[in-house]
């Protein structure tokens, strides 16, 4: 009988088992796929962003983000860097706080990690898809898809969620928990692009530097700048991927949900309008389509004027450039997921569940997820931490 048995070799799942031997712990960890860690090389767009140095309360969200402070108090990004620098990793900060290795490559961190479980002695054991967790005497009896039993004292389940299928979260560590009580908070993608009506396919590829807000039922959500992207589908980019959580979650929950672009955010609607006068005035032989050269992508710039028809109305469009969320692309496009594992049935301060003892949860599986910067990879350390202290 393991000490502990951790199911999921993701970020989290790496994590818990590495504190976890670092106490003496013997400790399995068990993975779907055929090696730990495969997320990981995807993460920061291959550079692996892992942590941020801008971490607040205010990234985080789920029924009940404040679930998160206890974890993230307990092991902050300075903690989180301090460790990566133990086992070799140099780190370096980006644009925005954003915390990389500094051989800006993904499969250092997942090299480095590896290196240290087997420094550790922790038991590693692939293609091992578990579909069952019972609560017995001695602690839990977990069987896999082939039949192969595992016997545990502590179990920490760091499944993930739905995002990203084919790295094998497909959501079934909700199914394992939900056999024991646990209620699952209805999962939905984020991190996401967005689809919307008009799509704009003519814009497809343009790129912008602009300040994006989410509207739900024609009510203002919250504010995003940074460079939008066009897609023949709607927008992408990473304002909208901090947006699409709660565009996802609106469209989930059958509520109106809109994006205004503003594409000067640097100007108010009236200031807009006078300095588009003055370029009026001072550029006569600017006319048509060309007005606005110089000034947009003239593929954009097109666009806008095709749906403002009027000076008038141009500087309304410029700065709030209305556009129907339709929906979010599939959890195949995701790099997180909202929802999961209630979080009113997990102890905050060692995460281990109110309803069944000796099970805890760290990552994803939890309905807390973070901004796109680092936020939810420093989420998935902190909460892994935090259970591998209390197992």
């Amino acid at each position: 009988m393991y000490d502990t048995v951790i199911i999921g070799g993701g970020a989290s799942g790496i994590f818990s088992a590495i504190n976890a031997a670092r106490r003496g712990k013997s400790v399995l960890l068990c993975e779907r796929l055929s090696r730990v860690g495969k997320k990981i090389l995807s993460t920061g767009n291959g550079r692996c962003n892992i942590s941020n140095q801008n971490i607040t309360q205010e990234r985080y969200h789920g029924t009940s983000p404040l679930f998160s402070a206890s974890a993230l108090t307990s092991f902050s990004a300075y903690d989180t860097v301090s460790f990566f620098e133990s086992i070799g990793l140099s780190v370096c900060e980006g644009e925005n706080g954003k915390l990389y290795p500094k051989s800006l490559q993904a499969t250092s961190v997942l090299d480095l990690m590896r290196l240290e479980l087997a420094r550790l002695g922790v038991s590693e054991t692939v293609d091992c898809f578990i579909k069952k967790i019972e609560k017995i005497k001695e602690g839990f009896k977990l069987t896999s898809e082939d039949n192969r039993v595992f016997s545990a004292k502590k179990v920490i389940l760091a499944t993930g969620g739905k995002a990203a299928p084919s790295m094998g979260t497909d959501g079934n560590g909700y199914a394992l928990v939900s056999c024991l009580g646990h209620t699952i908070i209805k999962p939905f993608p984020s991190l996401v692009q967005v689809k919307t009506q008009p799509p704009m396919r003519a814009l497809k590829g343009v790129k912008h530097h602009g300040e994006i807000t989410v509207y739900i039922d024609n009510k203002p959500k919250r504010t995003e700048s940074g460079e939008i992207l066009f897609t023949d589908y709607g927008v992408s980019g990473p304002p909208v991927f901090n947006l699409s959580r709660f565009a996802s979650k609106g469209i989930t929950d059958g509520r109106d949900v809109t994006f205004k672009l503003n594409l000067f955010p640097e100007f108010s609607e009236d200031s807009l309008s006078s300095f588009l006068k003055e370029r009026r005035r001072t550029l006569p032989h600017l006319t048509g389509e060309n007005f606005l050269c110089g000034l947009l992508p003239k593929l954009l710039a097109r666009e806008v004027l095709k749906i403002s028809k009027s000076d008038k109305d141009l500087p309304r469009f410029l700065t709030a450039l209305p556009l129907t969320v339709t929906g979010v692309m599939p959890w195949a496009n995701a790099q997180v997921t909202a929802g999961g594992i209630a979080t009113n049935e997990v102890n905050p301060k060692t995460m281990e569940s109110l309803l069944v003892p000796g099970l805890f949860f760290c990552g994803e599986v939890l309905d807390i997820d973070g901004d796109c910067g680092g936020y939810n990879l420093q989420w998935a350390w902190s909460s892994a931490y935090v259970a591998a202290q209390n197992i």
